[in-house]
């Protein structure tokens, strides 16, 4: 498995040298599709219209979602970004973001609720026999406010933020995991439910800096959050038979698109032409491609974009 994710990063390091980082970008808006994954939808969470777009609030009693993606499989470094709103009146103990592949490698954003007065951000990763969690009730935040948190993992440490300023770190011996879920509003055994509203979930294949975190704000989109990258989905991811590929171009361009494999060896050139900016739809057919994982690359203003495509039975 270590082989296989090393020869995953060479693989996007040599498309070129201005690859773009494996990046998922998860709007919060609906329930139907996160990000372009498949969710289950548990309670009755509701779509609300906020001064920053729509969100979706989760009651505290009840409600969440499972999307069916776990967006850390495969990075060996990472940043998770949250942008959501806590309400006074919830429990305790809440965790609104879980990903997991299995009982012992999750990953948690979670909160402590101090007696309705205010709130404390607690982080957690347990991978394998190693374990950290980062919590101090000194770093207190008001309750009913947007804020935006990340957990940056790298080399061994993982830190967390709030609003960009970090609060605490830690070490924790990470092992890369390669599938699993994530349940947004509760943990994912349907307990310690949140209650207040999430707006974006974004995971970075990366350990960023504060400077490259996204930003609480109106206009929140992935072209904000890096000038001219298109936005990519593919639906469904996993696929078994065939997928829809649908891209959002900032610009009119040449793009090519091709499917590589972990080994960087393109699979099938799938595209290659003027398109204009907008959205635009493509299907992949898997053919005679075998279960695994592979990367769409698009090629757009010269950079590589790549997105991760799990092939299944």
């Amino acid at each position: 498995m270590k082989k296989s994710i090393l020869l995953i990063l060479m693989c996007l390091t040599l498309l070129t040298t201005h690859a773009q980082v494996n990046t998922e970008f998860w709007r919060v808006d609906n329930l139907s599709l996160i990000g372009g994954n498949n969710i289950q939808v548990i309670g009755n969470p509701k779509i609300i219209n906020t001064e920053i777009g729509d969100a979706v609030e989760f009651n505290g009693i009840n409600d969440g979602l499972i999307v069916n993606n776990h967006p850390v499989s495969g990075a060996t470094a990472f940043t998770i970004e949250i942008i959501f709103k806590p309400y006074s009146g919830g429990a305790i103990e809440q965790r609104f973001l879980h990903l997991q592949q299995d009982d012992n490698n999750r990953i948690l954003i979670e909160l402590r609720n101090n007696n309705n007065a205010n709130w404390s951000l607690d982080t957690f990763i347990k991978s394998g026999s190693s374990s950290q969690a980062l919590l101090d009730y000194a770093f207190v935040h008001n309750l009913n406010e947007w804020v935006h948190a990340a957990l940056v993992f790298k080399d061994g440490r993982m830190a967390h933020y709030i609003n960009g300023e970090k609060e605490l770190e830690g070490t924790v011996n990470y092992q890369v995991v390669n599938s699993g879920q994530t349940s947004l509003g509760v943990r994912m055994n349907q307990v310690s439910w949140f209650k207040g509203v999430i707006h974006t979930v974004k995971v970075t294949h990366e350990a960023l800096n504060p400077e490259g975190f996204m930003e609480i704000g109106e206009n929140l989109s992935v072209e904000n959050i890096e000038d001219n990258q298109p936005i990519i989905e593919i639906v469904p991811n996993p696929m078994e038979s065939y997928g829809l590929l649908k891209y959002k171009l900032a610009e009119s361009s040449n793009i090519s698109i091709k499917l590589i494999n972990i080994y960087g060896a393109e699979i099938a050139n799938v595209f290659e032409g003027f398109k204009s900016a907008g959205t635009h739809e493509l299907e992949i057919t898997r053919n005679n491609i075998n279960t695994g994982m592979y990367f769409v690359v698009i090629n757009y203003m010269n950079k590589n974009f790549a997105q991760k495509m799990i092939v299944t039975n």
